[in-house]
């Protein structure tokens, strides 16, 4: 349904259901959850969207329906980035260790697959 809130909607629910946390997953499988030699403190949900402008607005409303900012931009907390974040082609912005939720247009998420495969850094 168009406005129903998916793009808004599910991926809070993701987050406060604990989905960006190492230990659910591994509660979930059974398996240990890690990023290469070190133990990730989180992992990120990631949500696409077709174009750049529905990525940066959508991510925008999300931050802001989570009181982590304005709805006018994505601020960073102390270079730490923000609970949400959005990536397009020529932007990024409140990208950094503390964020839990990315949006990105489909073509960073194809950049993502070819670094890796198995993104093993999304929940």
């Amino acid at each position: 349904e168009t406005g129903s809130g998916k793009s808004t909607q599910v991926p809070q629910f993701l987050y406060e259901a604990g989905l960006s946390t190492p230990g659910w997953w591994s509660q979930l499988n059974g398996v240990d959850v890690s990023v290469g030699e070190e133990k990730s403190e989180r992992l990120l949900i990631g949500i696409t969207q077709p174009r750049r402008v529905a990525a940066v607005s959508t991510a925008k409303r999300v931050c802001y329906e989570m009181g982590q900012g304005d709805g006018q931009s994505i601020r960073s907390s102390s270079g730490k980035g923000n609970i949400v974040s959005y990536q397009t082609r020529y932007e990024t912005a409140g990208l950094g260790p503390s964020t839990h939720i990315k949006f990105m247009t489909d073509g960073i998420l194809l950049q993502e697959i070819q670094s890796d495969l198995l993104l093993r850094k999304y929940g």
